[in-house]
């Protein structure tokens, strides 16, 4: 390899590389990436002649019309997520003393305009849904109450298994994840069953009673069967969530994604003055506090309210 190899054969060779170093979903992630995006753009391009300047117009133009149905550009995580897969590739050249090393920090990503909203059930809304639940119980059903309160992720407890549930510590362990991972190179799928999404997911989570004495329902002594299909194979998450979208339209309930059912454990734990924010970040298998306060610390109007109405004393 050298300064007039080209990107498509640096990437390549690459990923090759990293292949053993970091988990499957990731790979077929950098990989997805490297075909949709990279070698389209820098596939011919002497990996020498790539400048800062290029990578900067590259941001400009995935902004701007970078996406595949050429309806528009990418959002500004997506484009961070293309261009640290670009990064990866062309600081491997670098170690390999190909070519100098660029510096990064001269890179600038466009604004995100306004904050993401947290989308989260009304407390009516969930009201309405756990009583649906209990109308409907069944494991699968339950499976949905296992994650509004405890937030865990769909491909979570999809792989949750009996051995990971104690009902005499009223705990479940979340130490892996289901995930149906895309080969982009081959055209095919297939079911993994790995480590949780990163090191602070796997967690101890401790049950409240009420939620253990429906798990118990559904509880056998096969420490290899999974909860929600009672089998020692699991439901994937893309199943699951078609089943939740079948319940929801079913009962006439509230129409939200499954990611919302976390989001709203966490939105209803934040309401709470004694639930505080380790706690919630901890359970939630968040990297570090900060992170739980940047996506909820300002979810919750009624409790910023309640804060402000403090200051009444004061007038």
């Amino acid at each position: 390899m050298t300064e007039n190899t080209q990107f498509k054969t640096l990437v390549n060779k690459w990923l090759n590389n990293k292949k053993a170093m970091i988990t499957p979903s990731t790979f077929a992630s950098f990989v997805l990436i490297t075909e949709n995006h990279l070698v389209p753009y820098f596939g011919k391009r002497k990996i020498g002649t790539i400048t800062e300047s290029d990578v900067q117009n590259y941001i400009v133009y995935l902004y701007n019309a970078g996406r595949l149905d050429k309806t528009g550009g990418l959002t500004v995580k997506t484009i961070r997520d293309v261009v640290l897969v670009l990064r990866l590739a062309m600081e491997y050249a670098y170690k390999e003393k190909v070519i100098p090393l660029l510096n990064w920090d001269l890179i600038e990503y466009p604004k995100e305009l306004g904050n993401k909203k947290v989308v989260s059930l009304s407390k009516d809304q969930e009201q309405e849904l756990i009583q649906c639940i209990y109308m409907n119980l069944n494991r699968k059903t339950a499976g949905i109450l296992i994650s509004l309160f405890t937030g865990i992720r769909i491909g979570e407890l999809c792989g949750l298994q009996m051995k990971d549930i104690s009902l005499t510590e009223k705990t479940i362990n979340i130490n892996k994840t289901v995930q149906r991972i895309y080969d982009k190179k081959k055209g095919t799928s297939f079911i993994h069953i790995g480590p949780p999404k990163t090191k602070t997911s796997a967690r101890v989570i401790p049950l409240p009673s009420l939620l253990v004495n429906i798990i118990k329902k559904f509880y056998n002594e096969n420490p290899n069967h999974y909860f929600l299909t009672g089998k020692t194979r699991p439901t994937e998450p893309r199943t699951y969530r078609q089943f939740f979208s079948r319940f929801l339209k079913r009962h006439n309930l509230a129409n939200v994604k499954f990611h919302e059912i976390r989001h709203t454990f966490a939105v209803r734990a934040i309401e709470i003055p004694e639930f505080d924010i380790k706690s919630l970040s901890e359970i939630l298998g968040h990297k570090n506090v900060s992170f739980t306060l940047n996506v909820y610390g300002s979810a919750n109007l009624q409790q910023k309210i309640k804060c402000m109405n403090l200051l009444n004393e004061l007038l």
